[in-house]
């Protein structure tokens, strides 16, 4: 049976992409740990994070996971605000708080520095950026107890400083801003990636996160263990804080990198590319061959129509987000998705197009 169907949850399982999952572990009696209670280890990747790692460290103190059965390992690339004194401070008076360094000051260079230093049945990623609930590692403990799985993460809660921050949070978790199912998905759910992902340390043998890939190290991963057979689940019952970017600005560069590393995976792992990657980039090439065809009447209307249509989409997802019931600025809202989507598919664009001339200058010496 595969699991996707023995996942057991009473609600309705599915699958992001359609397709039935791999057979993967022993089924619908799940996959107990040694122990009754496993040693989780939670690498935590840092640089310069004074503003964030203390409400972080202290949400995982406040775990109902027994404080004797965590390990938590913040890895630190070179921090230069004051954060690694505090993590040091707190790691020598604190018994699962340990402090390693991250010369290469690289994210996937940061998870494998805690791949190393994980001592626990179980590791999870978190981001310093992060608030772990109460209940996260203890569910996903639960979760990956029940269904077997490889890997399970959980949903998003996007909690903003201020209205705007709010606002851009609102569109990340909108299926109109990113069509992510781990971001909006209500059920237990088989999916391709991840977020504050809790894995089996035992199904990671023998692979490591790429760490020539700047940004989308994580999804690289998730595929390379899909592609082996593994499988991840997505349960809401495993929750965790996500901070927004402060500014549309700030935004954008984020969607940017994230569409050019798209890129890159996606060469390396064409069968990892989805319909929902191609949706921002397909928009952006039609808004500027639109441009180009607005020299005539029908390229003019043709471009008119599309953007109608589009600002249709935006205005009701800005509106089924329901901005003034979250404290978020429903201008800034309906922009967001604007710009996810222009830097997420021009970063997407712009990285196909180099790699396609570096490999023609290479066909042709």
């Amino acid at each position: 049976m595969a699991l996707a169907q023995a996942l057991p949850t009473a609600s309705k399982v599915t699958r992001d992409d359609g397709r039935a999952p791999r057979p993967v572990g022993p089924g619908p009696t799940g996959r107990p740990f040694s122990q009754t209670v496993p040693l989780v280890s939670v690498c935590v990747p840092m640089r310069d994070e004074l503003g964030h790692i203390e409400a972080c460290l202290d949400a995982f103190a406040a775990q109902t996971h027994p404080a004797d059965r965590l390990q938590v390992i913040v890895v630190d690339g070179g921090s230069q605000d004051g954060s690694r004194a505090l993590v040091d401070e707190r790691a020598a008076v604190t018994p699962w708080l340990e402090v390693v360094d991250n010369p290469l000051r690289k994210a996937a260079a940061a998870f494998n520095c805690g791949l190393r230093a994980a001592r626990g049945e179980v590791f999870c990623l978190f981001s310093a950026h992060g608030v772990p609930d109460p209940e996260y590692v203890a569910r996903s403990v639960a979760v990956l107890a029940e269904t077997g799985a490889t890997g399970v993460g959980g949903r998003y809660d996007h909690r903003g400083e201020d209205p705007t921050s709010n606002a851009i949070g609102r569109a990340m978790v909108s299926p109109v801003g990113m069509a992510s199912p781990h971001r909006y998905a209500a059920e237990r759910t088989v999916v391709d990636t991840i977020s504050h992902p809790a894995y089996r340390l035992e199904d990671l043998e023998g692979v490591a996160f790429d760490e020539s890939l700047e940004r989308n190290s994580d999804y690289d991963f998730n595929w390379r263990l899909r592609s082996e057979g593994k499988v991840l689940v997505f349960d809401p019952s495993v929750a965790s804080v996500y901070r927004p970017r402060p500014s549309l600005t700030a935004l954008g560069r984020q969607f940017w990198w994230y569409g050019r590393w798209k890129e890159r995976v996606v060469r390396r792992h064409p069968g990892s590319l989805r319909p929902r990657h191609l949706v921002a980039p397909a928009f952006v090439a039609s808004l500027g061959l639109g441009a180009l065809a607005s020299v005539t009447p029908a390229g003019r209307r043709a471009l008119g129509v599309e953007l109608a249509a589009y600002a249709a989409v935006v205005l009701a997802g800005t509106a089924a987000a329901r901005p003034r019931r979250h404290g978020a600025d429903p201008a800034t809202l309906a922009a967001s998705f604007g710009v996810m989507h222009a830097c997420w598919g021009a970063g997407f664009l712009a990285s196909f197009l180099e790699d396609a001339c570096t490999s023609r200058e290479a066909r042709h010496g």
